[in-house]
């Protein structure tokens, strides 16, 4: 795991903003802006490549303070042919801080409207990949934080133009090796063009091993010449086609996972019927009154660390404007015993305080004043939400058609279409694509080669006086919340074999054993048949990962890595107790493999969450 820096930022005598790291201008000293329009508008000969394009990819190494792309997004908006969707895709290993960038981008007024949005949205200097949808979801800015090279060997994305705006050569060699170069061709569509301000023999000599016909232009400013050029490869090149059909999909499920998915594919332009066995959507686990949403880290940094803090902030960024029932007020998630303390506390010593900190028994009662008896790790932007909001909000925006009430029994493929049939044998919906969204009855309508199990969770509500309520959130071997509604969530339980949707007493003695074992010293005084609560089932799969993506056809006679799929059905969910941190990324993620685009997620991570995998395991366990 690469620890960011964040950039510095320094000022010369006549404003051009200066990296003290690489000793070296961001920008031309003559204009950021000019320079933006001459070298990468003019230079990839845009805004006249995307005309009346569905879609179109620019990738850019070196996003800095961000100027290249709001030049382009300025661009884009003043284009009356430009395509549908603009993405940007941007590589950067030492990002600004939101003050600095903020100071930086105050000096060019002509972007002020585009730099107030950038700002208040540009994510922490935490690696990974962060997604930022801007116009109504139509210019999608991926910026990938990390070392170029791993970057580049993580990235899902094909471009149609490439921005190779790095520090000087001389100064930040590593971002213009031949490895890098090539790197960059892996990720270029046949015809893609690309150009830099810089001329360095180098740079030219590495473009053109890598495939790109390249010559000299003049430069800006008082700069003379620059690069720019085409992809030509001598062999294969990506050729990704966006989806091109007719764009309605059907989404079988109305809690937290079948609510993003509509969202997302709404704001490109889909239209969406989403189907629900219950009357009215939220039910099962996404009817319970709260839950918590918060990241994990490990000393590793896993796959699943990895993806719950990408999800967790695109969480955080996609509510920032909802009218939904939440509150950051911090999760501290206590070590489990008092020998692990040291160990669990030291995975926060990677990360800023900001993301995660460290903190002893004491601090942790004082933060969240409860009196916990352990250390544990502080997550200060982490907290609760109430997932009924959240999903009322993404379907209301989405402008979805809803069915409720009715149970997809079936579904059959007829032509290019999907029909989806009820208990009683009449149709339901139908269109190209279908999306699961109902928990483990996925297993029933298209099996993924592995079992999906569905785990009871009982939550129960607490009066807010029957104890010190807390501030924040605590978690461990159970959770507490604060008072949502004059009511104080505990929880939960994790019933494996049970099917039981009615409050259980059992579970409520559990629960309030749970809320014991996080804070032995808290008086509670209530009896566990006096309380209320909601019950949820939770779809988990062995791994304990999402499932994301495009559903196995299991009847295929496909050997290896490579599995046949069964087209337009995918599947999103699986989600286990953390659909709230999930849903929103997985939502994005899910619109991405079905409307074409970047991934908003690393490659492996992708692997990791695709319903495939588990078909994919088998047959390299019985050599197929």
């Amino acid at each position: 795991m690469p620890r960011l820096d964040p950039a510095e930022i320094e000022f010369g005598e006549d404003g051009t903003p200066r990296s003290p790291r690489y000793d070296d201008v961001y920008h031309s000293a003559d204009s950021g802006p000019g320079q933006a329009r001459h070298v990468f508008l003019g230079g990839n000969a845009l805004p006249g490549r995307w005309a009346k394009r569905s879609a179109f990819t620019i990738l850019e190494l070196g996003f800095g303070l961000g100027v290249n792309f709001l030049a382009t997004w300025r661009a884009w908006r003043d284009d009356p042919a430009r395509p549908r969707a603009l993405h940007y895709v941007a590589i950067d290993r030492h990002p600004p801080a939101r003050d600095a960038l903020r100071v930086a981008l105050a000096r060019y007024g002509e972007f002020a409207d585009l730099a107030r949005e950038l700002v208040d949205r540009f994510p922490p200097a935490l690696p990974g990949t962060h997604l930022r949808a801007f116009d109504d979801g139509r210019v999608r800015l991926t910026l990938v934080l990390d070392d170029v090279e791993t970057a580049l060997r993580r990235l899902d994305a094909t471009a149609d133009a490439i921005y190779l705006d790095g520090f000087a050569p001389a100064r930040n060699p590593e971002m213009w090796s031949a490895r890098v170069l090539r790197g960059v061709a892996r990720h270029s569509r046949r015809g893609a063009t690309v150009a830099t301000w810089s001329a360095a023999r180098t740079v030219r000599d590495g473009l053109r091993e890598a495939g790109f016909d390249v010559d000299r232009r003049d430069g800006f400013g008082a700069k003379r010449d620059m690069l720019a050029g085409t992809h030509a490869p001598r062999g294969d090149a990506r050729d990704d086609v966006p989806y091109d059909g007719e764009r309605h999909a059907i989404v079988v499920g109305a809690g937290l996972a079948g609510a993003s998915a509509a969202a997302t594919l709404a704001q490109r332009g889909w239209r969406v019927t989403v189907v629900d066995a219950a009357p009215s959507p939220a039910s099962g686990a996404s009817s319970l009154l709260a839950g918590t949403f918060h990241p994990i880290v490990t000393r590793d940094d896993s796959l699943l660390a990895r993806l719950t803090r990408a999800a967790f902030l695109h969480a955080i960024d996609d509510w920032r404007d909802r009218d939904i029932a939440w509150a950051r007020c911090g999760v501290l998630q206590l070590a489990r015993r008092h020998v692990d303390e040291t160990r669990f506390t030291s995975d926060a010593d990677a990360w800023p305080s900001s993301y995660v900190e460290a903190v002893d028994a004491k601090e942790g009662a004082r933060r969240t004043g409860v009196p916990v008896a352990r250390a544990g790790l502080w997550y200060p932007e982490a907290g609760w939400a109430r997932a009924p909001s959240i999903v009322a909000s993404w379907l209301a925006g989405s402008a979805s058609t809803f069915i409720g009430g009715r149970r997809v029994d079936r579904l059959v493929r007829d032509g290019d279409r999907w029909r989806a049939f009820d208990d009683r044998g009449d149709l339901v919906a139908d269109a190209p694509v279908v999306v699961l969204a109902n928990a483990a009855d996925v297993e029933r309508l298209a099996p993924i080669g592995a079992p999906i199990a569905s785990v009871r969770g009982q939550a129960s509500y607490l009066p807010a006086d029957a104890l010190d309520a807390p501030r924040a959130v605590v978690i461990g071997h159970g959770y507490v919340l604060p008072p949502v509604d004059g009511r104080i969530v505990v929880g939960s339980s994790y019933d494996i074999d049970s099917d039981e949707a009615g409050l259980d007493l059992a579970s409520h003695e559990g629960n309030l054993a749970r809320l014991r074992a996080l804070a032995p010293a808290l008086r509670v005084g209530i009896d566990a048949s006096t309380l209320g609560g909601g019950v949820g089932f939770r779809a988990v799969v062995g791994d304990r990962m999402p499932l994301v993506g495009a559903l196995p056809d299991l009847a295929s006679q496909a050997r290896g890595d490579r599995v046949a799929t069964q087209p337009g059905l995918y599947a999103i969910g699986a989600f286990g107790s953390r659909g709230l941190t999930f849903a929103a990324l997985a939502g994005a993620i899910l619109a991405a493999r079905i409307d074409g685009g970047p991934l908003p997620i690393e490659s492996d991570l992708a692997v990791a969450v695709d319903p495939c995998r588990f078909v994919r395991r088998a047959r390299r366990r019985g050599g197929r």
